[in-house]
C-alpha cells in the first residue's frame, strides 16, 4: 500500500511553486486518514458496525486509502504548482490519478469518465455525456475539496470560486454544490 503523503514528495521532488499552507497539508493528511479509518467501516453488516463502535474498536491495518484521496492529492498538487484552480489540467491530473491506480474504488461511471479524459477526449464533452447531459451526480467534488478550503482559509469568496472550478472538473453537473458547501466549514475544534 502506498501512503498518498510519499507519493505526493516523490511526484514533485519535494519542490512546491507555491508555498503550501500548512493548513492545506494538515487538511490533506486528514482527509487520507478519514478516508482510509472510514472504508475499514464499509459493507459490514449494521449490527457489527454497531458492536465495534460500542467497544471503540478499530479495524486492524493496512487501511487503504479511495479515490477521495487520490483525487484530493491531485487537487493538492495543482494548487502547489498553479496555485489556483485551472480545470483542464485538474481534469488531466484526475484521470491521470486514476490511470495509475483505477482499484482506488471509482464511482462506476467515473472510470469511462477518467479514462475518455486520459485518452485525449476533452473533459467537457466526456462528462456532459454522462446522464443525458446532465454530468455526474456523484459526491466526488465535495470528497476532495478539504485541501482546498484550507488553501484559501483567509477569502471565503475565493474559496467559494475555485470549490465551483473544481466541481466542475470532471463531474459537469452544473447544479454541484457539494465541492462548494463543503470548503468553509471548519470545526472550532480543528
Amino acid at each position: 500500500m502506498r501512503n498518498p503523503l510519499v507519493a505526493i514528495r516523490l511526484a514533485w521532488h519535494h519542490r512546491w511553486v507555491f508555498a503550501v499552507p500548512a493548513a492545506a497539508l494538515d487538511s490533506l493528511r486528514g482527509l487520507a486518514l478519514g478516508d482510509a479509518f472510514g472504508d475499514t467501516w464499509f459493507l459490514r453488516p449494521a449490527g457489527e458496525v454497531e458492536q465495534l463502535i460500542a467497544q471503540q474498536a478499530v479495524a486492524e491495518g493496512p487501511w487503504p486509502w479511495t479515490d477521495d484521496t487520490a483525487m484530493a492529492i491531485s487537487l493538492f498538487h495543482l494548487l502547489s504548482t498553479r496555485g489556483r484552480v485551472v480545470q483542464e489540467e485538474l481534469a488531466m491530473l484526475l484521470a491521470d490519478a486514476y490511470d495509475a491506480d483505477p482499484y482506488r474504488k471509482y464511482g462506476p461511471s467515473m472510470h469511462g469518465v477518467l479514462e475518455a479524459i486520459h485518452d485525449g477526449e476533452p473533459w467537457r464533452e466526456v462528462t456532459t455525456r454522462q446522464f443525458g447531459g446532465q454530468g455526474s451526480w456523484g459526491n466526488g467534488a465535495a470528497m476532495r475539496v478539504a485541501p482546498l478550503g484550507a488553501w484559501f482559509a483567509t477569502d471565503l469568496d475565493l474559496v467559494a470560486e475555485q470549490a465551483r472550478l473544481s466541481a466542475r472538473a470532471p463531474d459537469a453537473h452544473p447544479g454541484k454544490r457539494g465541492g462548494v458547501a463543503a470548503t468553509p466549514y471548519r470545526h472550532p475544534a480543528v
